[in-house]
């Protein structure tokens, strides 16, 4: 499931980019999280940078995260015991979880270390399941369970949540939309996808949210009838060949 993700990450069209994105920071975030990649303007030669300057930059961005890395293992030791000690304390459990998704994706695309962040998101897990049980009514909760479930290798887990997130808040866009991603990029479900973002431009998204909708239902609507194209040398329905 992970390497799945992983080679998802490293492509370009929305569909898969975006939902590796948003299951990074953790399904959380505001709408802005949706909008499209980039692609980076090339700087003008006086302002480009040279190769130690982007080995330079580069080498401070690893630092940064093994010091981010750091501090999240050290925080998740104290939220343990904390928990331990205050087994009910829901808002200690949330705290937890979270510390351990973004642990997870830290050891997955930074470290790449999956052992370390297979484990890491199946505490995760267990921590949202914590949360889940002690206030089931915690905002968010399905969706964070869901993100963590993915990661972990649980799809049964992730797509129950997805949708137990819709079925609590069936004006959740950002629930929606992210269970709309998971079907088009996970399951190759575009009708699915497409039902769900047909939904969201129901709820009066801002406009930047619109219209990335909109774009996401031309890639799944064209995704789908690539999809639904008969292979040469294959009858319509996938049979033999062809005379």
């Amino acid at each position: 499931m992970m390497s799945s993700l992983r080679r998802l990450s490293k492509k370009r069209p929305v569909l898969g980019i975006l939902f590796v994105v948003v299951l990074s920071i953790g399904l959380v975030g505001s709408y802005a999280i949706f909008s499209a990649p980039k692609t980076p303007g090339v700087p003008p030669a006086s302002q480009a940078q040279t190769p130690d300057a982007n080995q330079q930059q580069a080498e401070a961005m690893q630092k940064a995260a093994q010091e981010q890395i750091g501090k999240l293992e050290t925080d998740i030791g104290n939220l343990q015991k904390e928990l331990q000690a205050k087994p009910n304390d829901a808002a200690t459990a949330l705290k937890l979880g979270d510390s351990q998704y973004n642990l997870g994706t830290l050891y997955l695309f930074v470290n790449n270390d999956q052992e370390k962040a297979a484990a890491t998101f199946k505490g995760a897990v267990a921590s949202y399941q914590q949360v889940l049980k002690l206030n089931p009514k915690e905002k968010g909760i399905n969706l964070r369970l869901a993100g963590a479930a993915l990661y972990a290798g649980d799809s049964k887990l992730a797509e129950d949540n997805f949708q137990a997130a819709i079925k609590a808040d069936p004006n959740d866009n950002n629930a929606r939309m992210t269970y709309g991603m998971y079907l088009a990029s996970m399951k190759g479900d575009y009708q699915g996808a497409i039902d769900q973002w047909q939904e969201v431009l129901k709820h009066n998204p801002d406009k930047d949210t619109a219209s990335q909708v909109q774009e996401m239902i031309k890639q799944a609507e064209a995704a789908k009838e690539s999809a639904n194209k008969p292979v040469p040398g294959q009858s319509p329905a996938g049979g033999g060949q062809s005379p």
